[in-house]
């Protein structure tokens, strides 16, 4: 399969042709893979750029789009650091004990510049090319190394609350299966209703499931020891973006004092806040085309919720667990700060 060009990816994100988060991570991966082997470069500080370029131009044409501006953030730091290494240890542990940066300055209009990285290094190509691999194979393994903690996670007997679907959470479940008894509540997930596909899934494997409509969350709450769900996106105060639904069930969980569990790979760890969390969708996804309307009627439909740091209790990732209140130091080891964009 030949690596996409970077219009063509920013067009398969547009038109939605990703079958999931996954997909869309690895062949992001894949462009930046190409950019670097095939760019025209000769120092760290250009390979930056045009790193960089990728993340500016989707964030400005489709800026709720995170996963791929989180490969970008990565592979940013990836180049840093083995930019360092060749030339020394500039931005490794310093003599005492704490992380230093190569130098960064501010531009006129308050951004961050890129670090200085001019040196041109004859290694660099294939030692970036080398983490990038390292790091694939870490990406392909995420979903694998989240799903086996299931065992651990859920006991016998226990009922666990999930909504729409999720095929991270299903491996989660059914691992879980295997040594473990209990029951899943799967909240239907209108106005997509995917929820009904998880629950068949569920039913397929032998786990004994309801499905029920996502008004019947609130009172259903109380019989509930743990709520598992996926996400789209970890923000950067703790609190994560995913589909519809997800606001009212934390709430709820809350509300009961119910642990509500996130499962997520660490590629979706993002440094957005989350005021730049929504944006709408189709309006055909509740009111079907061609059906008459007053012209003063308008039809807005979000296509995710928020929920805040505070409705969370911890996040099931590939590395460890993560309560949102330490998702800042998290990012601070994913991410390198003096390259961010913003």
């Amino acid at each position: 399969m030949a690596p996409p060009t970077k219009q063509d990816f920013i067009n398969k994100l547009r038109l939605e042709k990703f079958e999931s988060e996954q997909s869309k991570a690895e062949e992001s991966l894949a462009l930046l893979e190409h950019i670097v082997a095939n760019a025209s470069w000769q120092t760290g500080s250009e390979l930056l750029t045009l790193l960089r370029n990728v993340d500016i131009e989707v964030s400005a044409k489709l800026p709720w789009e995170t996963t791929p501006r989180n490969m970008v953030q990565r592979a940013l730091k990836i180049v840093v650091d083995e930019y360092s290494s060749c030339v020394g240890g500039v931005s490794a542990m310093n003599t005492s004990g704490h992380h230093t940066f190569p130098q960064v300055t501010m531009d006129p209009t308050g951004g961050v510049e890129l670090p200085k990285c001019d040196q041109a290094l004859p290694d660099l190509r294939d030692r970036v090319l080398e983490a990038l691999a390292e790091y694939r194979a870490e990406l392909e393994q995420s979903d694998e190394l989240i799903a086996v903690q299931g065992e651990s996670k859920i006991h016998n007997d226990e009922v666990i609350l999930t909504f729409d679907w999720c095929g991270l959470v299903l491996a989660f479940l059914t691992r879980a299966a295997k040594k473990r008894h209990f029951h899943v509540i799967v909240a239907e997930g209108a106005p997509t209703y995917q929820g009904h596909r998880m629950a068949e899934s569920l039913s397929r494997v032998g786990i004994q499931t309801t499905l029920i409509q996502d008004c019947a969350v609130f009172p259903m709450m109380s019989r509930v020891n743990k709520v598992i769900i996926g996400t789209r996106t970890v923000l950067s105060n703790g609190g994560i973006k995913t589909d519809l639904g997800a606001a009212a069930l934390a709430s709820a969980a809350k509300f009961y004092c119910v642990p509500l569990y996130v499962c997520t790979p660490t590629y979706k760890f993002s440094r957005i806040s989350g005021e730049e969390v929504n944006h709408c969708g189709s309006g055909s996804a509740i009111i079907p085309i061609n059906t008459p309307l007053p012209s003063s009627v308008n039809v807005a439909v979000s296509k995710f919720d928020y929920v805040p740091p505070e409705n969370v209790t911890s996040f099931i990732t590939n590395n460890r667990g993560i309560a949102p209140s330490y998702v800042y130091r998290h990012l601070s080891e994913l991410y390198d700060p003096a390259a961010y964009h913003v």
